[in-house]
């Protein structure tokens, strides 16, 4: 019921084929450390339910043992093409018998490869990919699962990066497989071949071995048998580095969705993009860095975000202008903040007009802030950035009110917060206007004055 390949022996022949327990603590070691990989893998999408492809080979069989032993409700579909005459029929038996001694449910299906591609065209592989993931489709969505789940792993992975590669590919061809593409999962991704067969060998779980595999005919096989290997004599570890470039290209890949989506604006990053899983600390990284800022700050915002507390209004500079969180999310703001209190009257303007009944009318009626009308002189008012402590006593409620809870509880964002100014009465102390958001009960204009004063940014 298994192939033995040249100096390789199935775990079967080892410890027996129907041996399935775990023999030592060495062995336990590495069955918990995949089936955590996986569990937290499944935990953190609440996947519950799923379709699992089984070939009979080492990776699928791994996948089925794991997820049956982390607790998943499981459907098994073997996909019998009948390309390989008996060892065909052989694989289907040997995975019937395992899902039978497993106690999961097992779906078949017989596909005529050579008539699908009558009518469709394409290669043998084509046609198999496809006939394969629209029956796994049909059963996922029969069977109202959360997921299809088939067991690439990252051996898988750097070989489809180089496929691609070598075809001419850009940013999706590059980032090679998704480890969840929203119907398909692929929780082996990030696992290699060797540790595969680690776990399957603690196991003691026999696996069958495709005879195809063994022979370079095919584009994978030739660069799996032929070209890696040598290349790893030169460059050790190869398939890691591969591996890494495309996990960088599927963030690049998110990055570039999150921009067009409107997440990732020039100046801003959402709390969603920085949130939103796997790539979200590599966009603050690559937002933060592409203002010049520096890794710590990522760092201290990232460590800050990760455990859910956002310090809205926390500031880091970098001498080109300040990181804020703001309401929504992290703000870039070009050029450094002025100083509490600076004079900034420079940047408004005085009109002075006469009294009528048609201007109070405009005026009562005027809620926007975005000028002050006061009956006072000019040179009694002086604008300025606001002071830490600064206090209001805002038309239309009794008390005072910190000038800072006011531009805090405004939801502008941080951009706009900064450049507010506030009118502030020298000869009283008292704070007459924030600048688009509040105007003092203080010092209104009424119906006896004879001239009024109208302040507003130039």
């Amino acid at each position: 019921m298994f192939i033995r390949s040249q100096n390789f022996l199935t775990p079967a022949l080892r410890c027996g084929k129907n041996v399935i327990t775990v023999q030592n603590q060495i062995d336990r070691d590495i069955v918990a450390k995949l089936e955590t990989r996986i569990d937290t893998f499944l935990s953190a999408k609440t996947i519950s339910r799923v379709i699992v492809g089984v070939s009979g080979g080492a990776d699928s069989v791994a996948l089925l043992r794991a997820l049956n032993n982390i607790g998943v409700e499981l459907i098994a579909v073997h996909c019998n093409f009948h390309l390989r005459g008996e060892e065909s029929n052989r694989d289907a038996l040997f995975v019937k018998e395992l899902c039978e001694r497993l106690n999961i449910e097992l779906r078949t299906v017989d596909f005529d490869v050579e008539g699908y591609r009558r009518e469709n065209g394409g290669s043998v592989e084509m046609a198999c990919r496809a006939l394969r993931y629209s029956y796994f489709e049909e059963q996922r969505v029969s069977s109202a699962a959360d997921r299809i789940a088939v067991a690439h792993n990252s051996d898988d992975n750097a070989e489809t990066l180089l496929l691609n590669l070598f075809r001419g590919a850009g940013i999706a061809g590059l980032r090679a497989m998704r480890p969840d593409t929203g119907t398909i999962i692929r929780p082996l991704l990030e696992v290699s071949r060797k540790e595969i067969e680690e776990y399957l060998e603690a196991l003691c779980q026999p696996f069958i071995i495709d005879s195809t595999n063994l022979s370079s005919d095919y584009r994978r096989n030739f660069l799996r048998n032929e070209v890696i290997p040598l290349i790893e004599k030169e460059w050790p570890g190869v398939k890691r580095s591969l591996n890494r470039t495309a996990g960088i290209m599927r963030m690049e890949e998110e990055g570039i969705d999150a921009i067009v989506s409107g997440l990732i604006g020039e100046d801003s990053l959402s709390y969603e993009s920085i949130l939103r899983e796997g790539s979200g600390k590599w966009l603050l990284r690559r937002f933060v860095k592409s203002k010049d800022g520096t890794d710590d700050m990522v760092e201290e915002m990232w460590a800050s975000l990760a455990k859910g507390k956002i310090r809205k209004g926390a500031r880091w500079s970098n001498g080109k202008g300040e990181f804020i969180f703001g309401s929504s999310g992290l703000e870039w703001i070009p050029g450094l903040a002025l100083p509490e209190g600076t004079d900034i009257g420079d940047d408004f303007i005085w009109q002075k007009f006469p009294n009528t009944p048609d201007l109070m009318e405009k005026i009562r009626k005027d809620r926007s802030n975005r000028c002050l009308w006061i009956p006072c002189e000019p040179s009694r008012i002086r604008v300025r950035t606001r002071v830490d402590g600064d206090r209001m006593k805002p038309l239309g409620m009794d008390g005072s009110k910190l000038v800072s809870d006011i531009i805090s509880d405004s939801g502008l964002p941080a951009r706009e917060k900064r450049r507010l100014a506030v009118a502030e009465n020298m000869e009283t102390g008292e704070i007459l206007w924030v600048e688009n958001l509040r105007r003092s009960r203080k010092d209104l204009v009424s119906d006896a004055d004879k001239f009024i004063w109208r302040l507003n940014r130039k």
